[in-house]
């Protein structure tokens, strides 16, 4: 790996501490006071798999999107329907303290994994005239609202400022943990199978963004009439699509 390739990543891993790192200045909020970047980082989420994850999948995949999005999807609403007790802002009390899975994890992980892949991305398009500078931007275009976002989900999950913190400095280094894993193990993988991983974790964050936060949104909206979540989460959700128009401007 050259050290140019090593200064990318570095700036990779900056811009995710920092995205992240700005949320967590914000922890000793109230949790009623979380909704409005809760609902910010939900328009993430799902801006990030509508413009960012299934266009870029949808070509290698072609009919068989839809098997894996699903499936992703469906993971999360077995979960919640089984197993997830969501924490909420209003009342976090009358949950207790007995949770077996938590949303925050089930994030943190399918947003993890999906940074592993764009290490993936930066590593196979490095050294590509036409390609490098495009993927390096595009990354580097959804790291920091993709790291607040993570932040904002494990705090609302009650994670506390330190083990975010840790969670947090282990997905900015995953980006260059996939780009190494690329160069020295993953070079032979197959597209397609690489293109269903993104597409199952697309389907996660669907679920997520669909089944959890905008009916909290709702709920918010029927209670107080505040209509601030839904605008923070439509802008999440323009943020998203400005990145990937970025991206198709380069």
């Amino acid at each position: 790996m050259t050290w140019d390739l090593r200064l990318y990543l570095g700036a990779i891993v900056l811009c995710s501490l920092a995205g992240g790192g700005t949320r967590l200045l914000l922890s000793e909020q109230p949790a009623e006071s979380q909704l409005v970047p809760v609902s910010f980082a939900g328009g993430i989420l799902l801006g990030v798999a509508f413009f960012h994850m299934i266009p870029n999948v949808a070509p290698v995949l072609g009919q068989s999107l839809g098997l894996p999005l699903v499936g992703g999807f469906s993971v999360i609403a077995v979960l919640e329907h089984f197993l997830i007790v969501h924490p909420h802002p209003e009342h976090p009390a009358e949950h207790g303290q007995k949770r077996h899975v938590h949303v925050g994890a089930a994030v943190a992980v399918g947003i993890s994994f999906h940074s592993m892949l764009d290490g993936l991305a930066v590593a196979s398009s490095y050294g590509q005239a036409q390609l490098g500078s495009v993927v390096l931007v595009a990354v580097i275009a959804h790291k920091i609202p993709e790291a607040f976002a993570l932040t904002t989900l494990l705090l609302l999950d009650h994670w506390s400022p330190a083990a975010t913190l840790i969670w947090l400095l282990a997905y900015s280094v995953t980006t260059p943990v996939g780009a190494t894993l690329t160069f020295d193990f993953l070079q032979h993988a197959s597209f397609f199978s690489v293109a269903a991983a993104v597409a199952f974790s697309a389907g996660t964050f669907l679920a997520i963004a669909a089944s959890d936060i905008l009916p909290r949104i709702q709920i918010e909206r029927s209670y107080t009439g505040r209509t601030l979540p839904l605008m923070a989460f439509l802008a999440g959700v323009m943020l998203s699509w400005l990145a990937a128009a970025l991206e198709r401007a380069l």
